[in-house]
């Protein structure tokens, strides 16, 4: 579907980001930009103020969807950002928009964040699961209130155990991402215990893994040149991912398989979570730093030493 808001502004289309497990589903775009737009290890949204999109421009990318949609249709996925942060009488109008020209449409996902959450009442939560919303992605990404701090989320571990318990109030599933490396290097194993007991305690339906690696976008860039924030090596990121998977109590679907991730495998918690170990246990020995680095410079076009 056209980027129809940036075509008419004369901006350049912003990459749109879904989860693996949603690739199948259309795409619906109902917002400009991220609400919260600081994250340090993020360079996709700073420069875009978190926007609306008019109705009108919706109800185009409707009918664009319209056209293609078979008896199948049966799940929209709303963009950019965090589109659910958009006031929860808005979502429903869109809802109610989508299913006047796509009768089949049953369910609705998309990305949402912690505080986004925090701001909806349980009642408000509650409307939108019973208007199709059965499966949100957040992007949690860290249980360790120091990183969390550092990289400048809003929201902290107590955050994310008290909103994961009100999705679950709600009869909300949810979907964790959670970004290895992201405490920096010789910090991944106390990322990793605490993010898993974090995790746990909320209780996601899915967690996907992906490992912090490098764009020029990033603000943490400047972190990394002024040396105030170290990365964390291939090695090590693998062990944090070990760790985190050990200390994980929860049940849920694990997902290790994104392109950063140089060990793939994906398993349920607790049925696959032995073998999983098992495979990292094998796996992680036989890891060579310079190659693994290399691989991620050929699939991501870089390193985090040869970042300018």
């Amino acid at each position: 579907m056209p980027d129809i808001a940036n075509a008419r502004a004369g901006r350049k289309a912003k990459p749109h980001i879904r989860p693996s497990h949603e690739l199948n589903n259309p795409m619906l775009k109902v917002s400009e930009g991220c609400s919260h737009g600081r994250c340090r290890f993020c360079g996709i949204y700073p420069d875009t103020p978190f926007t609306p999109l008019p109705l009108d421009e919706v109800a185009v990318g409707i009918d664009e969807i319209a056209k293609g949609a078979t008896a199948l249709t049966r799940r929209i996925y709303l963009i950019s950002g965090n589109p659910l942060a958009l006031p929860t009488k808005r979502l429903l109008k869109i809802f109610d928009l989508v299913r006047a020209k796509i009768p089949t449409v049953e369910s609705f996902g998309g990305f949402c964040r912690i505080s986004d959450i925090a701001r909806k009442s349980i009642e408000e939560l509650r409307e939108l699961r019973a208007c199709g919303v059965n499966e949100i992605t957040i992007g949690a990404e860290s249980g360790h209130d120091p990183t969390l701090k550092r990289m400048e989320k809003d929201h902290d571990l107590v955050s994310i155990v008290e909103q994961g318990q009100r999705l679950h109030e709600a009869g909300i599933d949810f979907v964790f991402f959670y970004l290895a490396g992201l405490a920096g290097k010789g910090k991944g194993q106390q990322n990793a215990i605490a993010s898993a007991r974090a995790f746990s305690a909320a209780g996601p339906f899915r967690i996907l893994i992906t490992t912090l690696s490098p764009t020029p976008s990033m603000p943490l860039k400047h972190d990394i040149a002024a040396g105030t924030w170290e990365p964390s090596g291939e090695v090590e990121a693998a062990e944090e991912i070990r760790t985190f998977i050990a200390n994980l109590t929860c049940e849920c679907n694990l997902n290790c398989s994104h392109d950063t991730d140089i060990i793939k495998f994906e398993g349920m918690i607790p049925k696959n979570q032995k073998m999983m170990l098992e495979l990292l246990d094998h796996s992680i020995p036989k890891m060579n730093e310079a190659a693994a680095s290399k691989i991620r410079g050929l699939i991501l076009g870089g390193s985090w030493k040869a970042m300018p």
